[in-house]
């Protein structure tokens, strides 16, 4: 699984946190900040080990300054002894107000994924639109291609908005990222040179 940059490429590897309470219960967590459950805590454990063990030559980690994202980023990067460096771009889809509900609720009372899907520019109040965390997130991004070409880093992030950033790359607007959606810990691997490349989606046998 390595990358010799011939092309200018840069490989991402894209990890969604470790499990939260949150993900139990299913409601939309956000920019709310949490710590990891006790599960949330294997599982952190567990891809960091299989990091170790498969997949070679990462030369960085990045991760979302929320808790969640910062446990399991850290958890990685002492497991293969590589840097570690927080991103605000890699930061999860706030949706303001709304922020803690439970998906069936935002879906039913609200009507937010519908609007979501008619519009990406669509944001619940104090919130993020698609398109808002797609920009930043696309810059981070862009950054780090520039500044690691040729190398292979570790991006830690979030459920949504790791799947708004793949369904960019990947699908024509509007993005159905929700079928780009990974579980707790699942590790996507996309190659971009001249253009992107989904290798691998959502591995999780780590766990």
């Amino acid at each position: 699984m390595q990358n010799d940059g011939a092309d200018g490429s840069t490989t991402f590897y894209f990890v969604r946190h470790g499990e939260i309470d949150a993900n139990v219960e299913n409601k939309w967590h956000g920019s709310t900040d949490s710590l990891l459950n006790n599960k949330g805590i294997v599982q952190a454990k567990a891809m960091a080990d299989y990091f170790h063990e498969y997949i070679a030559d990462i030369s960085m980690v990045y991760c979302s300054p929320l808790k969640r994202t910062l446990k399991t980023a850290q958890t990685l990067a002492e497991r293969i002894d590589v840097p570690l460096e927080h991103e605000q771009g890699f930061r999860e889809f706030s949706i303001g107000r709304l922020e803690g509900l439970p998906h069936e609720v935002l879906a039913t009372k609200y009507g937010m994924f519908e609007s979501m899907a008619k519009d990406h520019h669509f944001s619940v109040e104090g919130g993020e639109s698609v398109i808002n965390v797609r920009d930043r997130f696309l810059a981070a991004l862009s950054r780090l291609k520039q500044k690691h070409q040729g190398e292979q880093v570790a991006i830690v992030s979030h459920g949504a908005a790791i799947a708004i950033m793949l369904a960019h790359f990947l699908e024509p607007a509007p993005y159905p990222f929700h079928q780009y959606h990974m579980v707790n810990t699942g590790i996507s691997k996309l190659v971009w040179g001249d253009e992107p490349l989904l290798e691998v989606f959502n591995l999780a046998e780590h766990i």
